[in-house]
């Protein structure tokens, strides 16, 4: 199991955190805000995860978080990753064999990680 939870935000204050996995006791969805954020609790302290993506990724991400929790046996590091948002689009049929994207596909942005 990895010792570390390394979550990758677009915050420049913050753009790549890394979590020890051994004091987590378990993680949730904010009360607050439950489609925006999630929060890692560890002891008596939280680390909240803020994110982009709305109602309709917030258990995608709390799943993407589990995941890496379990994920790389034997590495040090597991990455978490972004869950789709909205799939790509193409425009009309294939054209020559090919078919062109008209909106690339969207992932979940992690904002901001913040420690209290």
């Amino acid at each position: 199991m990895a010792k570390f939870l390394k979550v990758v935000s677009s915050d420049a204050t913050n753009p790549e955190v890394l979590i020890g996995i051994d004091q987590i006791t378990h993680i949730k969805r904010d009360a607050a805000n439950p489609n925006s954020e999630i929060e890692i609790v560890y002891g008596a302290a939280t680390c909240t995860i803020t994110f982009t993506g709305g109602a309709g990724v917030a258990v995608d991400v709390l799943k993407a978080f589990n995941s890496a929790l379990t994920a790389n046996p034997g590495g040090i590091v597991s990455t978490v990753g972004s869950p789709l948002v909205s799939a790509q689009t193409f425009v009309g049929g294939a054209t020559d064999g090919r078919m062109l994207i008209d909106d690339a596909a969207v992932y979940v942005t992690y904002t901001g990680v913040a420690f209290a």
